[in-house]
């Protein structure tokens, strides 16, 4: 899990700089990349963002708006006719295995692969929750606060790293060699003189933990405080500025204001805004009351950044 690429950061309708949203979540190494949200005109974004379908294993839908879904069918259709035979699994509320269906259906469209539909119940997500699991990475999932089932995602991986106690094993007569191996993979190693070694008296072991949240359509949230606790990187929706706040509210939206809160109360190392609205060319049009806001958050180690289309932040 190395970066983010945002393929799309506008709300409702694309801009002549913004798509609608999507964003891409990148791993290092094997240059597979999981798309949360699929905006109309997603599958060109990931193009210019130079990546490959064939790399696209994992898609996360947020909630069933069409600023959010209208460019699954298509990117779909686009994998099957490039010839990719990759399986996907595809993760979103109820009713999106429906949209789909009809979508393939109407326009006779033929998928020459195999895809899974993960349908997300409500109920099951009331409070921050497991989702998927696949390997060392866990997905989490929380219903938010938006007035159609929208939901946020935490994706945490951990990293376990052995280290060898060298000093301790060559103490003891043991030099480097076949049995620091053995020792390391299987955990154990029974020397020529009968002696066994174990892991625990051995090996010292570190975890690193990297999180990734991302809440797409939410007013505040506490389960995104929740879900997204000491996140390495937060992506929020700002979609109006603080003097907006009822207009937010009657939407069910968030303010700069409420994504920063949240940010806080989460304490996260970095936030990224995003699902801005075409109303503004830039996000720097707060009231005082956001630049009081971000007073009370300086010190706190916390970066702040207006997401723009393309942008890539690492984790």
């Amino acid at each position: 899990m190395e970066k983010v690429i945002f393929l799309g950061t506008s709300a409702g309708i694309p801009t002549l700089s913004r798509n609608v949203p999507s964003i891409a979540l990148s791993f290092s190494g094997t240059n597979e990349f999981w798309l949360f949200d699929c905006g109309e005109g997603t599958q060109r974004q990931i193009q210019q963002a130079d990546l490959k379908l064939s790399k696209l294993t994992h898609i996360f839908i947020s909630h069933l708006h069409g600023d959010h879904i209208f460019g699954l069918p298509g990117l779909l259709a686009t994998r099957g006719m490039l010839g990719i035979k990759k399986d996907i699994h595809i993760f979103g509320p109820i009713g999106l295995e429906g949209y789909l269906k009809s979508s393939l259906d109407y326009s006779f469209t033929y998928i020459p692969y195999p895809y899974y539909i993960h349908p997300i119940e409500k109920e099951k997500f009331t409070t921050s929750n497991m989702l998927w699991k696949e390997g060392d990475i866990a997905i989490d999932c929380a219903l938010l606060n938006h007035y159609v089932e929208s939901f946020g995602f935490a994706v945490i991986k951990k990293n376990v790293k052995r280290n060898i106690l060298v000093d301790r094993l060559v103490s003891l007569g043991i030099l480097p060699g076949p049995a620091y191996k053995k020792l390391k993979e299987d955990g154990f190693v029974k020397l020529p003189d009968g002696r066994v070694l174990k892991k625990e008296e051995f090996i010292l072991e570190t975890i690193d933990i990297k999180k990734f949240c991302y809440c797409g359509d939410t007013a505040f949230s506490a389960n995104a405080i929740v879900l997204s606790e000491g996140a390495d990187l937060l992506i929020h929706e700002a979609t109006f500025c603080a003097d907006k706040k009822n207009k937010a509210a009657e939407s069910y939206h968030s303010t700069v204001d409420d994504a920063l809160k949240v940010a806080q109360l989460a304490r996260v190392k970095k936030l990224v805004l995003t699902h801005i609205s075409p109303r503004y060319d830039s996000i720097d049009c707060n009231t005082d009351q956001h630049d009081e806001f971000k007073k009370n958050i300086k010190g706190t180690g916390m970066e702040i950044i207006q997401a723009e289309d393309f942008l890539e932040v690492n984790i």
